[in-house]
């Protein structure tokens, strides 16, 4: 039966799918897609993936999986035995927190854990309170569950972190959680101990959950450390729910491997979500996995010296250039620099002048906007040290031209 000829009566496709946007991300692959199609020597700024390759002992132990024929689902579907306890092993020594194996879910990839956390937590005309600038996924993936989520707007005079007294004021008895991401995926920006502290004062009064994203929390850069909320509260830890992966710390992207740790009733509803959705993570990527944690940790500390001598590089390249301003980010692999005095006759909001770069200095970035920041542009700096030096060459012409 054609979509023509289906009961006219009724809607065809969902309005929670209607409702929700299309990845600014994804658009921006596309019109690259689109210009190098035409012949454009573009660099790609837009990645959020790190450009190393994975550690060859991670490798190794896919294919000695693979030969020994460990190619079957898991049981159960929360994941190998042997990775949640590795996983428990790592939260233990890594992060101060206490939790049984039993707390741990194994999912596609750390988006899949946020995901069915919503489903578990979220009701039609509940609220999650997410502050801005945010990734992509948050905001859209409760609307999907006919939830509302509650932007709360930060400020470089912040340090694009949330006020406790911002929180406090958002919070409603609709309120089912809070989404904290520290390092910040796209400002780069990591709560310190006391903040997460003074949030975690208003959050425990509250009674709400807390969705804490920490995927990239190898990739931080001195003075600044990473601290889980689950840890600095304990009445909020009871409350949590910790997401990880191996993506970015382990250049892992492509295997899908991510983690939750939780409180065990929370936990329960997340496998039993993911028991009728995606059965269980690779198995293969799962024992890649526990080698990634329990083998040498040698390539993360070279990824992240690399990362950091990138960063200081673009940063310091973007804050030369007229009408632009870049904090220096703490974590992660972005820099999102203020480009709202760039706005005028020529582009007039960062999706113009993102396609403004994108023709005039074959350059990819991703509009602010989709980070729900329409002042910024994120460029990743996941790219190699001649690349980035190109790029800001270009950039930095097509704006003198602009």
């Amino acid at each position: 039966m054609s979509i023509q000829t289906m009961n006219k009566t009724v809607p065809p496709f969902s309005n929670r799918v209607l409702n929700v946007d299309e990845s600014l991300t994804v658009a921006t692959f596309a019109r690259m897609g689109e210009l190098k199609r035409r012949g454009a020597d573009l660099i790609s700024l837009v990645a959020g993936e790190p450009d190393f390759d994975t550690p060859g002992n991670v490798k190794d132990a896919a294919i000695q999986a693979i030969a020994k024929g460990c190619t079957k689902y898991t049981a159960p579907a929360s994941g190998l035995p042997e990775l949640r306890q590795a996983i428990a092993q790592k939260l233990k020594r890594e992060n101060n927190l206490d939790y049984e194996p039993s707390q741990i879910v194994v999912t596609c990839g750390a988006k899949q854990v946020i995901f069915d956390a919503v489903v578990a937590l979220i009701n039609p005309g509940d609220e999650a309170i997410i502050s801005a600038p945010y990734w992509v996924s948050y905001a859209d993936q409760v609307r999907l569950m006919g939830g509302r989520p509650v932007i709360l707007k930060t400020s470089e005079e912040t340090g694009f972190r949330m006020t406790p007294r911002a929180l406090a004021d958002a919070i409603t008895p609709r309120t089912k959680f809070i989404l904290l991401n520290s390092p910040c995926n796209p400002t780069g920006e990591v709560y310190t101990h006391d903040a997460l502290g003074a949030l975690a004062d208003v959050i425990a009064d509250a009674g709400i959950f807390v969705i804490s994203d920490e995927i990239y929390e190898k990739i931080i850069y001195d003075p600044a450390e990473h601290h889980s909320i689950a840890a600095v509260h304990p009445g909020v830890g009871s409350r949590t729910l910790l997401v990880n992966g191996f993506s970015k710390a382990y250049a892992m992207t492509g295997w899908r491997v991510g983690y939750g740790a939780g409180p065990p009733e929370l936990m329960r509803l997340i496998a039993r979500v993911q028991s009728q959705e995606t059965t269980n993570t690779c198995t293969i990527s799962q024992y890649a996995a526990i080698e990634a944690l329990n083998g040498t940790q040698e390539s993360v500390e070279t990824m992240r010296n690399a990362f950091q001598v990138r960063r200081d590089l673009i940063v310091a390249r973007l804050n030369r250039m007229p009408g632009v301003t870049c904090r220096l980010p703490q974590g992660a692999f972005y820099a999102f620099p203020n480009v709202s005095d760039l706005y005028g006759d020529r582009v007039r909001n960062d999706v113009e002048l993102a396609n403004y770069l994108l023709e005039e200095a074959e350059t990819g970035c991703v509009p602010g906007s989709g980070f729900g920041s329409g002042d910024h542009l994120r460029f990743s700096y996941a790219a190699s040290l001649p690349m980035i030096r190109e790029a800001m060459d270009r950039i930095e012409d097509a704006l003198n031209r602009m």
